[in-house]
């Protein structure tokens, strides 16, 4: 039986997913396609409205090519403690122990361009252990 998270989690893992879709470039149909969904479904998820399930994070993590506990790890409760691009800036969003209120537009930027990194990041050391 999966486990199902709150409602707030699964505001924050919506946002995740969606965020994660728009860094790789793909929209809501090609994911909802992929997840052999209708797009309005895959976003009732993306936006929070239905419940998560463990299941459904895996899945989306797979077409999405991301760790699945990156789509987990971030809540609504954090913000990125530091303003470089740095990957180790990614764990330490995840770590950080500061809260706001709203997030605005200069922090979404933000966090998207930290994701991009990682991405890059994980892709090159894919490709260095392909060739080992």
């Amino acid at each position: 039986m999966d486990q199902e998270f709150t409602v707030l989690e699964n505001t924050a893992i919506g946002r995740n997913i969606s965020m994660y879709r728009k860094v790789r470039g793909l929209k809501a149909f090609d994911i909802a396609e992929q997840l052999e969904m209708k797009e309005q479904t895959y976003l009732k998820y993306e936006r929070g409205e239905t419940q998560i399930t463990v299941d459904f994070v895996q899945k989306a993590a797979d077409v999405l090519n991301v760790d699945p506990l990156m789509l987990l790890a971030v809540s609504p409760n954090h913000i990125i403690d530091s303003g470089n691009n740095s990957p180790n800036a990614v764990l330490n969003m995840i770590h950080s122990s500061y809260t706001y209120n709203t997030a605005d537009e200069k922090q979404t930027e933000l966090i998207s361009r930290l994701i991009e990194t990682q991405i890059a990041m994980n892709e090159k050391i894919l490709k260095l252990l392909d060739k080992k």
